[in-house]
């Protein structure tokens, strides 16, 4: 049976014509499309999707990454159980409704409706299309409908302004509460001294990047190094002075990774890095250079260090443990080749 043809039908000449009634008529819908390359992981987002939730358009890097970040944090797993079956083929359809972060801060509901145009051999998506539309009136005007007819249920004669006075109280405990909650996440997550990423911190985004590697069939790989030896920093010049090397130091690496990747403190004079969507040779490639830029830079008036890298890519079935096994072998194997270089261990050597 022949699919039922569209109403409205174009016929270009050339592709470039083509591409530019796509790309016109995009531009022109308010709400966001988004195409995602599951070969690439590049995701195209039209304007509207920026326009929509208040950002500049293309303010943003074309990748999943920017996506996750705007979804609400309870939002967030109930709409990566759904992609993932979607992605994988356990189910054909995807429609979910959600939250996402809009530039002011505040969150607008949207409904996410996608369409597999690509699958391999195994079912596994490699191209989804799919658009957001803004539903947030609606949701906002559902939710209120509920709360009323819950307070008519209890019997609530004074309903609106009681509702009124209720919401008002409780928009400004919400605000209050959020800056708290904000203040103390920001606490327990950040390293006093440095003011990176703590181990805590570390460990649970390590977590999240791991799941987020076998989701997207994405390179992962990680990195530790610490100050060549910092004791002796400590001995001659004082423990204030090492602090200062820490908190420069920490400062310095944070200037000269990408926004994507996290940098915490380990322990004492020991680091962490995290490099999403970058394979072993990739991450080699970046430890190397925060060495040479590290032994460059004085990091107290008259005052250099060198450091000891060790590195390794994330394997599918990697746990926690075995990973810094790794990270840690090399980083030993690095210091005993002399220091201030960078070893690395792969998945099979690490396994052997």
């Amino acid at each position: 049976m022949k699919a039922t043809m569209p109403a409205i039908t174009y016929q270009h000449l050339s592709l470039e014509d083509a591409d530019w009634t796509l790309n016109s008529i995009l531009d022109l819908i308010v709400e966001g499309t988004w195409d995602w390359n599951g070969q690439t992981g590049e995701v195209l987002r039209s304007p509207g999707w920026f326009r929509m939730l208040g950002y500049a358009v293309g303010e943003f890097g074309n990748n999943v990454f920017t996506w996750e970040n705007v979804i609400h944090p309870d939002d967030y797993a109930r709409v990566m159980r759904n992609f993932e079956l979607f992605s994988r083929g356990t189910t054909n359809d995807y429609c979910i409704d959600y939250r996402c972060k809009k530039a002011d801060g505040s969150y607008l509901w949207i409904t996410d409706r996608a369409l597999a145009v690509g699958r391999d051999d195994d079912g596994q998506a490699t191209r989804i299309i799919g658009a957001h539309l803004d539903i947030h009136a609606r949701k906002v005007a559902q939710l209120e409908l509920i709360e009323q007819n819950r307070l008519l249920q209890a019997g609530n004669l004074t309903l609106e302004k009681r509702l009124r006075k209720k919401a008002e109280e409780l928009e400004r405990r919400n605000r209050e509460l959020q800056e708290k909650v904000a203040q103390i996440e920001h606490i327990s997550n950040t390293d006093a001294l440095t003011r990176i990423a703590n181990r805590k911190k570390f460990e649970e985004e390590l977590i999240k990047e791991k799941s987020r590697a076998d989701r997207y069939k994405h390179p992962l790989s990680m990195a530790i190094f610490d100050i060549d030896h910092f004791k002796q920093i400590n001995d001659t010049y004082g423990h204030k002075t090492g602090d200062g090397v820490l908190e420069h130091l920490s400062a310095f690496v944070n200037q000269h990774i990408r926004d994507i990747d996290l940098f915490a403190r380990w322990g004492g004079e020991e680091f962490v890095l995290i490099f999403p969507d970058i394979s072993l040779e990739g991450a080699v490639g970046a430890a190397n250079k925060l060495r040479q830029l590290i032994s460059e830079q004085e990091m107290m008036p008259g005052l250099t260090v060198t450091c000891s890298f060790g590195v390794t890519e994330y394997h599918p079935g990697d746990s926690i443990d075995q990973l810094f096994a790794r990270i840690d072998n090399a980083l030993y194997m690095a210091k005993n080749a002399g220091r201030n270089r960078v070893e690395l261990l792969t998945p099979e050597q690490g396994h052997a």
